[in-house]
């Protein structure tokens, strides 16, 4: 719950009376994500307001989960998958706390509703209907760009991770059932993967050109898709485009955005400013500051400026390793001093304002990040995001809740892949924060003795070769999304099937159950660099036993 204080504070902030809801996001919008679960804004991965096709849109935002939540945030409780906003309203980071962005936006899109004539009909009296959707509905991707996981890249999913595609519940019928709202609609994210690999975008595209063509679209692509196509496409929708890109220098750009050719982008790039300028638009760029790129940051708004981009940071808090938060206070300190000696100077231009503006909210954001009390927040919110996703990309039923399983192809229900998911994800996080805190409490410590013997339960019930694959496979799967690696250092594509039979293989062993406490007990740090490196079922047996079949 927050404080009156910084209710108080918060309001001022953003210019709203006492009693404002500490944010209006389940009011006035909808996010669907992947395997058809919608939720208000694509930061709540907790309280699901519904399952498509299970539930109808109708139901969605008009049953009891979503009421449940705007009564929470009408008190400024925060507690049902809101942790993220109340972590950055706690450290004053009013600048990138999400709640702030859609009090603005809920001010700004009933403006432009009545200006633009969406109202629904019965004025102030009508039912609410949402004024902006976001669609992030499928991990469609051609990249494997070095901070992503599966869930969010195709490509990372079936080449490294060696999962099964992820369905996509998201046919004609999701965009017959949207219809009736699409007309009071203001504003329309469309994220991914990659939007433009994403077949039910395009029927939602086609169907917003003939009922609400007024709608603002706000496409985030990775600039690597252009054809005559998408082209005729973008010249028929009002269309707002975002690009991704990580880097000015083709070096640093390709070692991040693996598969992505710096040239190509930077033309298709060219092709998006001629178009926001033919169309009066504004041209924004999204840019993931990490430990890879961060002292490229000033070169870049140097750059935008001169080409009227305007230039936005995306909070990168994982992988932790990539993460400037993560930082060593001491080393955070030295980023944050070398962007105060790089501050854009003022001017009269709107972009370059705009820009000046988001770097010194980005410097304010990591300030906060100096304080412990913060930098605690932000790991228990990295634990809540991550145990949020795990039970929400897997099957079986929430016996606490009503919400409908979400079912993910080529991924086991049982307990040990989620319980290893969620010991190796906490253990990941804690085990970086013990390098960079001075004292991390019991509350957090107790998680990963609780998980570990979560983990040692399910070994009594399961058998040895099982669990043994089960883990190991989890745990190469999470390191890199997690913890980061470069692509130079991610595992083969063969480590599965050489976990597989190096499982089997154990089974018969006499150091079996050692070298399984072993493994549970080690970072999984220590267990990946061992493993990653393989080339074949003789080299993991050989590692995982030199390394663990010894008592430790």
């Amino acid at each position: 719950m927050l404080t009156p204080e910084i209710v108080e504070e918060f309001n001022r902030i953003r210019n709203t009376p006492a009693g404002t809801s500490a944010c209006p996001a389940a009011v006035i919008n909808l996010h669907f994500s992947q395997q058809g679960v919608v939720t208000a804004c694509c930061f709540n991965r907790q309280q699901v307001l519904g399952v498509y096709p299970e539930n109808s849109i109708d139901e969605i935002w008009n049953g009891e989960p979503i009421r449940q939540l705007r009564d929470a945030l009408d008190r400024n409780d925060l507690s049902l998958g809101c942790q993220k906003c109340e972590q950055q309203l706690e450290a004053r980071d009013y600048g990138g706390a999400h709640a702030l962005f859609y009090s603005v936006y809920a001010r700004m899109t009933a403006e432009k509703r009545i200006e633009r004539g969406l109202q629904p009909e019965g004025g102030p009296d009508a039912p609410p209907v949402p004024m902006r959707l976001e669609f992030n509905i499928h991990n469609s991707c051609n990249l494997e760009c070095v901070m992503c996981h599966g869930l969010a890249s195709s490509s990372i999913r079936t080449r490294r991770e060696k999962l099964a595609p992820m369905p996509n519940p998201y046919d004609e019928a999701f965009v017959d059932q949207l219809e009736p709202f699409l007309p009071y609609v203001v504003e329309a994210d469309f994220m991914g993967g990659e939007p433009f690999m994403i077949h039910a975008y395009q029927m939602l595209w086609e169907r917003i050109a003939q009922v609400n063509p007024k709608m603002e679209l706000c496409i985030l692509t990775n600039a690597t898709i252009l054809d005559d196509k998408i082209k005729d496409l973008l010249e028929r929708i009002n269309c707002l485009m975002h690009v991704s890109i990580d880097s000015m220098y083709k070096e640093t750009y390709e070692s991040i955005r693996k598969g992505a050719s710096f040239d190509e982008v930077m033309a298709n790039c060219m092709y998006y400013l001629d178009l926001m300028k033919r169309k009066g638009l504004p041209y924004t760029w999204r840019m993931c500051p990490m430990r890879q790129n961060w002292k490229e940051i000033p070169e870049t708004v140097k750059f935008c400026n001169e080409k009227g981009i305007t230039l936005m940071y995306n909070q990168v808090d994982s992988p932790v390793n990539f993460s400037l938060h993560t930082l060593p206070q001491s080393e955070l300190q030295e980023v944050i001093n070398f962007y105060k000696r790089h501050i854009p100077p003022e001017t009269t231009n709107e972009v370059e304002l705009q820009n000046r503006s988001n770097y010194i909210e980005l410097i304010q954001r990591l300030e906060g990040f100096l304080v412990a009390e913060n930098r605690l927040n932000g790991l228990k919110a990295r634990l809540d995001i991550s145990n949020s996703v795990i039970s929400q990309y897997t099957k079986g039923k929430d016996q606490t809740s009503k919400r409908v399983p979400v079912v993910v192809v080529g991924e086991s229900s049982n307990a040990l892949v989620q319980g290893a998911k969620r010991y190796v994800s906490t253990r990941i996080n804690v085990d970086q924060a013990r390098t960079t805190e001075l004292h991390l409490p019991d509350v957090v410590l107790d998680r990963v003795t609780e998980q570990l013997a979560e983990m040692q339960a399910l070994l009594e019930q399961t058998d040895g070769a099982v669990f043994t694959r089960v883990f190991l496979n989890e745990l190469m799967r999470t390191y890199s999304g997690v913890a980061g690696v470069s692509p130079s250092d991610v595992h083969s594509g063969d480590i599965f099937a050489w976990i597989e039979q190096f499982s089997a293989k154990l089974a018969s062993h006499e150091s079996q159950r050692q070298v399984i406490d072993n493994l549970l007990q080690a970072t999984p740090g220590d267990v990946y660099e061992t493993l990653a490196p393989s080339r074949s079922a003789a080299d993991v047996t050989e590692r995982v036993l030199q390394r663990y079949a010894s008592p430790a």
